[in-house]
């Protein structure tokens, strides 16, 4: 692991059969063109899981905060990506792209959870290619001008899943609405709004759960 800027990685723990590293960020928040990129790659049967310390806030400012993330699965492999809410405030502009390059057999949950306030813009993109072929692209935009502000989560799961299970989760959930969809390949999108960013964050770690291989 190696880590520049405000960004930082605890060494791993041991959460059950996988390695659980949390990321934390130094500072207020992303501001004036702050820029951060990601990428890794899990050997064949590894088991990661990734986890955020805390919010993350994206303050205003003339440029955009951008993030990108880059990660290869190998064979087997198994990537938890469980992001903290990010806020973005009125006047900032925020960019994410995630790209998961995905070998035979391996599998990804991948958790994302968006709060903007009005008068802030957000693009969020997430691609997944499996053994080089297309497998998902996912994105959300909202423009600086537009009303919406309510909280917004994103539930990826590439692989095997009982989506049943799923659904009977999500019919459990109060105080948001949340949609489930399967690509040809039987990969999961979920989305999942509310009002306010704990009922939708909730929603997403039981629906997660149900997710459980």
């Amino acid at each position: 692991m190696r880590a520049d800027g405000l960004w930082r990685t605890s060494r791993p723990f041991r959460d059950g059969d996988a390695a659980r590293v949390v990321v934390s960020q130094l500072g207020p928040g992303m501001v004036r063109g702050d820029a951060f990129t990601v990428s890794g790659r899990l050997a064949r049967g590894a088991h990661l899981i990734v986890g955020a310390q805390m919010a993350t806030r994206v303050l205003s400012g003339p440029e955009a905060a951008t993030s990108v993330a880059d990660w290869t699965l190998e064979a087997g492999s198994f990537l938890e990506l469980l992001a903290e809410p990010t806020l973005v405030a009125d006047g900032a502009t925020y960019a994410a792209r995630l790209t998961l390059r995905l070998e035979p057999g391996a599998r990804a949950h991948v958790v994302e959870l968006v709060r903007r306030e009005r008068g802030a813009a957000l693009r969020v993109v997430t691609v997944a290619l499996r053994a080089g072929r297309l497998a998902l692209v996912d994105a959300l935009r909202f423009d600086a001008g537009d009303d919406d502000d309510a909280a917004i989560g994103t539930l990826v799961i590439l692989g095997a899943v009982d989506v049943a299970a799923l659904d009977r989760a999500a019919d459990r959930c109060a105080g948001v609405r949340a949609g489930i969809g399967v690509t040809r390949d039987g990969d999961v999108l979920v989305r999942v709004i509310g009002p306010e960013v704990w009922p939708v964050q909730a929603a997403l770690a039981a629906i997660r759960t149900a997710a459980a291989p």
